[in-house]
């Protein structure tokens, strides 16, 4: 069972609990989640958005609903159910949600979906970052820069752009502070860079300095060398590439160096050229030729080389400023970018958390579900039992593992109360029946699920059809059923692999949904 099935079945049975077993309930699982205190360092935490549109602790949350009389917990399976709702409804799956979570109260029905929440990276929040900013000399021209960044990264994300106005506000924003997460190594260097390229100091707070340190480590070998950067802007013509080329210091020698790399790295597309023959060849192609066969790239190249070795940069006449890049302050750029040796880096969060948070969904009208708990059951019953032939017939270790799984959906499973002496009881049923050591072994180790599911009242069929879908579960990860290969019969592999993980899941959501 994954983290988020167990976190789900553990809620449906805290909120739906006898009150006289809450208390003990709550205080069972802190000792598995943090569940009083948000973002506490080195745990997984539970929480959830609270009516007044606060975050609040799950203990907070499971109190506030507990008030309200929770009569029934029912979960929704986006894969099952998103093509069956209504448009509104369906957006609330939108993204990577599995499960919509609805609580159902003597006052209303409340719906959440779980997402993860991850401490930042780095030891620098957003507020702090923002001192950082605001202290620095040229600190406008910084907003300006951070907000270009993070517009560019939400373009590419699907999200809306920032205004150098409200970047401070949306820094501190919950999307702000998501985002921040990815970028903030990237925003503290490149205002780093900034700051080289116009001789502005990066300034560092003193209550600030704690956040950084610096490397010894570099690529840099020490000799005395400057990169040089040449690249085309847009597809450029034979005319304008000649002006360039006649716009350096050492035209005679490209056409030379052009030869040279043809025949050291030959392009697809291009012949190999002697160097008279260069200039004949460009202005006898036409402007998307020369940028789709690449010689474009190569004279480029050329002239970077023979720039490196004259300790020149590549000039770039006025009229093709618009072609050709990098700019004099771009240029810059990308050298104080090679320049590690001064870079000051954000140091890693030594406090980390992450919060599995019930995130409200605004839905005020949901459908009845429909849920016929004996019917998923038996389909679930008979996947695992071809599932379980197909293992056999291929001779995969995994045949047992689907026949466990499908000996707690039977009814010979021995009554108890889930305790040691029931755990016994069971071992020796298993063992009559023909199961491995193996097989015993996993159910000793996973013994508590059976004890914590009884613990919060659930009934046998729950409990026990709780067991069999955790056990069924081999679709991930390293080494499990997704990883068998399947030369003889993969059509037959695909179709029972498909039919088991579905009717898993179906099963699972009807039984949290009873």
């Amino acid at each position: 069972m994954n983290r988020t099935d167990y976190i789900l079945t553990i809620t449906k049975g805290i909120l739906e609990a006898p009150e006289e077993i809450t208390a003990g309930l709550i205080e069972y699982f802190s000792a598995i989640f943090e569940l009083k205190e948000m973002q506490k360092p080195g745990f997984v935490v539970l929480a959830a958005g609270l009516e007044n549109g606060k975050d609040g602790s799950f203990t907070d949350w499971v109190k506030a609903l507990r008030v309200e009389k929770v009569k029934k917990c029912v979960l929704r399976s986006s894969a099952q159910e998103a093509e069956k709702l209504p448009a509104h409804i369906a957006a609330a799956f939108a993204g990577a949600q599995e499960y919509l979570f609805e609580v159902i109260t003597e006052k209303t029905a409340h719906c959440y979906v779980i997402r993860s929440i991850y401490s930042p990276q780095y030891a620098i929040t957003t507020e702090l970052f923002t001192e950082l900013t605001d202290a620095q000399t040229n600190s406008a021209a910084l907003w300006q820069l951070v907000a270009e960044l993070i517009t560019e990264s939400n373009e590419l994300n699907g999200r809306k752009t920032v205004d150098k106005s409200v970047v401070k506000e949306y820094l501190n924003s919950r999307e702000g502070k998501e985002e921040f997460n990815f970028l903030a190594s990237k925003l503290s260097e490149e205002m780093q860079i900034e700051c080289v390229v116009t001789q502005s100091p990066f300034i560092f707070p003193q209550h600030l300095q704690h956040l950084f340190y610096q490397s010894d480590f570099s690529f840099y070998d020490g000799a005395d060398r400057e990169i040089a950067f040449l690249y085309t802007l847009k597809a450029c013509s034979a005319e304008e590439l000649l002006m360039l080329v006649q716009g350096q210091p050492f035209a005679a020698d490209i056409w030379a160096q052009c030869e040279k790399e043809l025949k050291e790295y030959p392009r697809e597309g291009i012949p190999v050229l002697a160097a008279s023959e260069f200039e004949a060849y460009i202005k006898s192609q036409t402007t998307e030729a020369l940028n789709q066969n690449g010689i474009a790239n190569i004279i480029c190249v050329a002239i970077r080389t023979l720039s490196e070795q004259h300790h020149v940069r590549p000039a770039i006449p006025e009229a093709l400023k618009d072609v050709f890049g990098p700019d004099k302050k771009e240029y810059d750029k990308a050298l104080a970018r090679g320049n590690v040796k001064d870079r000051w880096y954000l140091k890693s969060n030594e406090k980390p958390w992450e919060i599995c948070y019930f995130e409200p969904v605004d839905i005020t009208t949901l459908l009845e579900p429909e849920i016929d708990l004996k019917k998923a059951k038996q389909e679930f019953a008979q996947a695992l039992s071809e599932i379980e032939g197909f293992a056999k017939k291929i001779q995969s270790s995994y045949q047992e593992a689907f026949r466990f799984a499908g000996y707690f959906l039977s009814a010979a499973v021995p009554a108890g109360n889930y305790d040691p002496p029931h755990l016994e009881i069971i071992s020796k049923d298993l063992e009559a029946k023909g199961f491995s050591e193996r097989a015993i072994q996993i159910l000793v180790n996973n013994f508590l699920y059976l004890e914590e599911w009884h613990k919060m009242k659930f009934d046998t069929e729950t409990i026990l059809g709780l067991f069999a879908v955790n056990n069924a579960d081999h679709f991930g990860g390293m080494g499990s059923w997704n990883d068998q290969y399947v030369e003889e019969d993969p059509e037959t592999y695909n179709r029972v692999s498909a039919r088991t993980f579905d009717a898993m899941k179906k099963y699972f959501v009807s039984l949290l949904s009873k």
